[in-house]
């Protein structure tokens, strides 16, 4: 597959990035831009190689064909997408030491 093209989910952009960015920069402005700067690398990084990252194994329908990757630099945070034709669809983006299947439950996205 050529390089894929990358389709963030709106809630990533809307909800998780930010959240991401204010809990980080309350504490270091900084550290956050490059959090984020990860992040981004990140998705590109998934873009040109869509099958790095592991299944996520789950029995939710809504959910499969889910695979979870590692911010690079930062592997606490993680990076839940689809592989699709022509794209791969963000997801989510967390910090690991949430409750991953809450909130896969709580906050349903496809």
């Amino acid at each position: 597959m050529a390089e894929a093209r990358i389709d963030r989910h709106s809630a990533v952009i809307e909800q998780d990035l930010p959240d991401i960015y204010a809990f980080i920069a309350d504490r270091d402005p900084a550290a956050a831009e490059r959090v984020l700067d990860a992040m981004e690398r990140t998705f590109q990084e998934l873009a040109r190689h869509p099958d790095s990252g592991a299944p996520y194994p789950t029995r939710n329908r809504k959910l499969q064909g889910l695979r979870m990757f590692p911010v690079s630099d930062f592997p606490n945070y993680l990076v839940f997408y689809r592989v699709e034709t022509a794209s791969i669809r963000i997801l989510y983006v967390t910090h690991g030491a949430r409750h991953l299947l809450r909130l896969f439950r709580r906050e349903p996205r496809e």
